[in-house]
């Protein structure tokens, strides 16, 4: 029996909305993992708060942060929906879509290219419930859906401005240095371009490391040298393209190489002395980092990182 007539209004729904709230900390993920319309969320929250006299969440910068009550009756109402999932265990005619989860990564196409085969192999094995949605990341960090809890987590190229973030947190998973593929004539060697013939040479510049400074023309100014940059293009592997068409160069992650077609009579070297390498960074908002989403997204890049370095 219930002891209040408060309660009587509350259904299963409104329970679980209340769970994931506290969970996600968004009312817009909650409804796309619950399959339902945020309307319906704001209409299960208010009559939540109405049986619970008590606001339970206030927005922040776009995130919900839990009221002292809600987070004191949180455990009570956990025990409900996971005493209804034992009573479901049994049904094999329950539907393994119902519980589908969406993790949501902004990311460069370094990313798509040497982790996201891998990390889904992984996710397949471990995580056969859940689904990766990635966004394309562009010139700016998406701050506010990371606060948001619109993006689980964000890859970037560091050291970065995210590191001086307050309320993000990040962590490098692997780092990187770059190579040279040309199709620029004779080289003074066969292993390595020196300065001048790396300044000398038209350059084609991959987009996804486009900013007003960039980290290589950043290097390039403080020696006191620039370069010439032909064209801009949309991926890596049309780069490399380009640079089999026509002399230029073009100056790549390593680590892509394995997976990029590299025409026979482009030259892969090393750049000139003092080039500058980067780290691959995982950037999370600061209020999530006690989430299972994001911990087990963060264990997932890290386990795909970890087979990437003993594969080098």
């Amino acid at each position: 029996m219930l002891h209040s007539n408060y309660l009587k209004q509350l259904d299963l729904q409104d329970i679980v909305v209340f769970i994931n709230l506290l969970e996600l900390r968004s009312a817009k993920r909650t409804a796309e993992l619950m399959n339902i319309s945020q309307p319906t969320v704001s209409y299960c929250l208010k009559r939540l708060r109405g049986c619970f006299d008590d606001t339970l969440f206030s927005s922040s910068q776009g995130v919900l942060k839990p009221t002292t009550k809600a987070e004191k009756i949180a455990p009570y109402l956990r025990v409900v929906v996971e005493s209804v999932n034992r009573c479901a265990e049994d049904d094999s005619s329950a539907s393994p879509q119902a519980q589908r989860k969406i993790w949501r990564i902004c990311a460069p196409e370094y990313f798509e290219l040497s982790f996201l085969p891998q990390a889904l192999a992984v996710l397949s094995r471990t995580h056969g419930n859940t689904s990766l949605h990635l966004d394309r990341l562009s010139r700016d960090l998406p701050v506010d859906r990371l606060i948001s809890g619109d993006i689980d987590i964000a890859i970037g190229f560091g050291p970065g401005y995210h590191q001086m973030h307050p309320e993000l947190q990040w962590q490098p998973v692997l780092s990187d240095d770059f190579v040279c593929v040309t199709s620029q004539g004779m080289l003074a060697s066969e292993e390595a371009m020196s300065l001048d013939e790396f300044c000398a040479s038209p350059h084609v510049f991959p987009t996804p490391w486009i900013s007003e400074k960039n980290m290589v023309d950043s290097w390039l100014d403080k020696v006191g040298r620039s370069r010439n940059v032909l064209v801009r293009a949309n991926g890596y592997q049309a780069c490399v393209n380009i640079v089999a068409a026509v002399p230029a160069t073009v100056a790549l992650p390593a680590r892509l190489l394995p997976h990029l077609r590299i025409a026979p009579g482009l030259k892969v070297c090393t750049p000139p002395l003092g080039f500058p390498s980067f780290t691959l960074d995982m950037i999370w908002s600061r209020d999530r980092s006690d989430s299972k989403d994001i911990s087990s997204l963060r264990a997932l890049v890290e386990a795909v990182a970890q087979t990437l370095l003993t594969e080098r």
